[in-house]
């Protein structure tokens, strides 16, 4: 499984906010995959989990979002993004905020990208204090949830409110529950985007 750290490209350039205000603009003129390629660095990891042998990377991703006009506001705007992504690859697509969904996809061999939440009415977010991109790997013999966090980073998942809902094995994969991950995702619609291979 390829993991894509967004961290790992601080000065990848991804043009965002182009169509805000002046000052937004000039702002999203210098914004990099390292601060707002949460969803790019995602869609990769699906790319590599339905399709191994497609060569897709960052780089690409970057010029789909930019095809797709996904790069208007901050980040990615996966509302736009996701059609257009899953027509360029022939997936299948559903969005949901149903947990029961997510966990059918993985089980029939889809991929999984998660919108985060963040931080809501005094909840700390578990894997973003803003709203973030995550891709859901698999769920673990245990019941608990696989994310591959593109903004994973020691010592992430060790703040106040998070410390003890998240184990990191071999440095990439972050174990939660599925009821943790669902209140990470609580305040987005949707929460989940589905692909399958078509």
């Amino acid at each position: 499984m390829k993991f894509i750290r967004q961290l790992d490209y601080p000065n990848l350039t991804y043009v965002t906010m182009t169509e805000l205000s002046e000052n937004e603009r000039l702002a999203g003129k210098s914004t990099t995959i390292a601060n707002s390629g949460c969803g790019l660095c995602a869609a990769v990891m699906v790319v590599d989990k339905l399709l191994p042998n497609a060569n897709f990377n960052i780089e690409d991703a970057i010029a789909l979002s930019y095809k797709a006009k996904a790069n208007i506001k901050s980040g990615t705007q996966y509302p736009i993004f996701a059609p257009f992504f899953a027509k360029e690859f022939n997936f299948k697509l559903e969005t949901t905020c149903d947990a029961k969904r997510l966990l059918y996809c993985l089980k029939t061999g889809g991929a999984v990208v998660a919108r985060i939440s963040g931080d809501q009415n005094g909840y700390v977010g578990l894997f973003s204090h803003g709203y973030h991109y995550v891709f859901v790997n698999n769920v673990e013999e245990d019941g608990r949830i696989c994310i591959l966090d593109p903004s994973i980073k020691d010592g992430k998942y060790l703040e106040d409110g998070r410390k003890g809902k998240v184990e990191v094995k071999n440095d990439v994969f972050a174990l939660c529950s599925l009821d943790d991950l669902v209140k990470d995702t609580a305040f987005s619609n949707p929460s989940f985007y589905l692909f399958w291979r078509a």
